[in-house]
């Protein structure tokens, strides 16, 4: 069952019933303000949710932190505007801050948008990520991770509107599975949760499109498997091949595709 906080209800007009009112569900999105030892960072349009997770995923994929121990405390503070999170770091992790320039604001789970040069993305292309395991999958346990998938989203079943990121074991049991209004947020909310309740996993199926940035979140992990929904993009299949990840798009209980890395895979 899904967080309730996720979406709510909405007075609607339906087409083929013109002349009553209908109810239906609408994903719930809000400003979400994160604060570094008191210095204002960025501004990200989020589900309010797991709002822990987020921030602790989103500053160990940005490089803020390299461990979930580098965070002190996370205080979050609700208002009329939005959500404002403020996070305490370690002193040298704060420092990484003058690395990761950005703007204010940013779009809807936009992972660089408001991204001040191409230095700071030119690096995050170069970094240094995780050795990955050459742990092999067997094409059974995707199927059975994908119905299990599809079965723990109760939000987008309800909204249409909403995507979730997902950490399996070896055997296809789910670890952890969150949820977002952004494809970005909701990786980012699963690393977190990864990270605070120290799982280990296996693989992760997301519902997006594997993008640059879902296989580099994914990257900082030691996960070799990234299981998409839809179709990833060219730049993202380059850096999977690059980094050792194994990247599977269009998966379906019956079919999918692996575009790197197929040595993982036993059909």
């Amino acid at each position: 069952m899904s967080d309730p906080s996720l979406y709510s209800k909405h007075l609607v007009t339906d087409s083929n019933l013109p002349n009553s009112d209908t109810e239906d569900y609408l994903s719930n999105e809000m400003p979400i303000a994160v604060s570094y030892n008191g210095i204002a960072h960025v501004v990200m349009m989020a589900s309010p949710t797991d709002l822990e997770e987020f921030v602790v995923g989103f500053s160990f994929t940005e490089g803020i932190i390299s461990k979930f121990q580098n965070i002190f405390d996370i205080e979050i503070k609700k208002n009329e505007n939005g959500i404002q999170i403020e996070v305490e770091i370690a002193q040298e992790n704060f420092q990484k801050l003058k690395e990761v320039k950005r703007n204010l604001s940013g779009k809807t789970g936009c992972g660089i948008c408001g991204v001040e040069s191409l230095d700071y993305f030119s690096q995050r292309l170069l970094a240094n990520y995780p050795k990955k395991k050459d742990n092999q999958l067997d094409k059974k346990i995707i199927q059975k991770s994908l119905e299990i998938f599809n079965a723990n989203q109760d939000a987008q079943s309800k909204t249409g509107s909403i995507h979730a990121a997902a950490l399996f074991d070896q055997d296809g049991n789910l670890l952890s599975i969150k949820e977002d209004v952004g494809r970005h947020n909701a990786m980012d909310k699963l690393i977190g949760s990864k990270l605070m309740n120290n799982l280990l996993g296996h693989f992760i199926v997301c519902s997006s499109r594997a993008s640059y940035e879902m296989v580099q979140k994914v990257l900082t992990t030691e996960i070799s498997i990234l299981i998409a929904i839809s179709a990833p993009t060219s730049m993202a299949v380059n850096l999977a091949v690059k980094n050792s990840l194994t990247l599977i798009g269009f998966a379906r209980e019956k079919r999918f595709v692996t575009y790197a890395h197929k040595h993982r895979i036993i059909l």
